[in-house]
């Protein structure tokens, strides 16, 4: 499997993942169960944003070339990289209201 098969599964697992967490919380706490298009695309695009930004800070320790480039500044590569992953699960964690 190349590298793109490999984050694009991962990307289709981990919505899957999350949305079968999702509605198993729902269902254990008796609310509704819905998926309407735009919330499915919002919880799409974090998941997304979540694989993107993980296998960015796995690019940014082992290709030592980015970090000869960068320098210091790849401290704000891995801020911004969590930043991402911290803001696209609060956006998941509010399509459901866990």
């Amino acid at each position: 499997m190349t590298q793109v098969q490999i984050l694009l599964a991962s990307w289709a697992f981990l919505t899957f993942l999350v949305i079968l967490l999702g509605f198993a919380a729902l269902y254990t706490r008796k609310k509704s169960i819905s998926l309407e298009l735009p919330a499915f695309m919002n919880l799409s695009l974090a998941t997304a944003a979540i694989i993107s930004s993980c296998s960015l800070i796995y690019r940014a320790i082992t290709v030592k070339e980015l970090e000869n480039l960068l320098g210091f500044d790849i401290v704000t590569l891995y801020l911004g990289a969590i930043a991402v992953i911290w803001l696209s699960f609060q956006q998941i964690w509010q399509i459901f209201k866990l």
